[in-house]
């Protein structure tokens, strides 16, 4: 494919930027396992010998398109936790509306974990959680949490809300919703994350439990003389 006459050739780093968003794009669309290169070149306006040199096969393309990708700013400090997760889910709403992450999804559920590609994809979802789980760390450090707060509960629980309004909802993942869902989330992780069980009775309190118990044991084998409590003997019921 030729450019048009007089059109700009783009080189070095803009014209692999182009490939690679449009890499992304175009898993997205047709999923990875139709991800073809001629396809790409024609959407991108290069010729395809221009990626065939740098990117042989669709797996290399696709592991360098979603390197680039993986690529994230980190995790934001603004010097509480609330801020931090609102900030952090505004920015994860943004990323899953985008093709990058539209085309990680389509891996996925392409079968996208084997090989290479499922290999990066794995390290990039754990890189995530583990950022993630620096912003309850640092809660902890500054008192907002009490430190037996079980944060990869806490993180999953706020990661999987997120995913289902972000995903599926996305219409309503509106500022003040996602405010909302931090809101909720903290109010549970201020009980450390963990559920509540009910307070025991105290041993004390078990122990004259248990005597008493014991005792009427006791009363009602000796009443009656061996028989049932309440029943008279056997004479007694004859003369009745």
């Amino acid at each position: 494919m030729t450019s048009p006459p007089g059109a700009k050739q783009q080189r070095g780093e803009p014209l692999v930027a182009k490939i690679l968003e449009t890499t992304l794009g175009e898993i997205a669309r047709v999923g990875y396992e139709h991800l073809s290169i001629e396809e790409v070149a024609a959407r991108a306006g290069v010729n395809k010998t221009t990626i065939y040199r740098r990117w042989p096969t669709p797996e290399v393309l696709a592991l360098c398109a979603f390197e680039r990708f993986s690529d994230n700013e980190g995790i934001s400090d603004t010097g509480s936790l609330r801020g931090d997760l609102i900030d952090y889910l505004r920015r994860y709403r943004e990323v899953c509306r985008s093709p990058s992450m539209l085309s990680l999804t389509r891996m996925l559920f392409a079968g996208g974990l084997e090989g290479k590609l499922g290999a990066l994809i794995r390290e990039r979802i754990e890189k995530d959680e583990c950022g993630a789980l620096v912003m309850f760390q640092r809660a902890i450090e500054r008192g907002e949490l009490p430190g037996d707060t079980d944060i990869e509960l806490v993180r999953d629980l706020l990661l999987g809300s997120a995913q289902n309004l972000i995903l599926f909802r996305h219409e309503q993942c509106t500022d003040e919703k996602i405010a909302r869902v931090v809101d909720i989330m903290l109010l549970g992780a201020a009980h450390g994350g963990r559920a509540q069980r009910a307070p025991s009775a105290p041993p004390e309190r078990a122990r004259a439990s248990a005597v008493t118990a014991r005792r009427q044991g006791h009363v009602r084998r000796a009443s009656g003389d061996g028989h049932r409590e309440n029943e008279p003997p056997g004479d007694e019921r004859r003369r009745r």
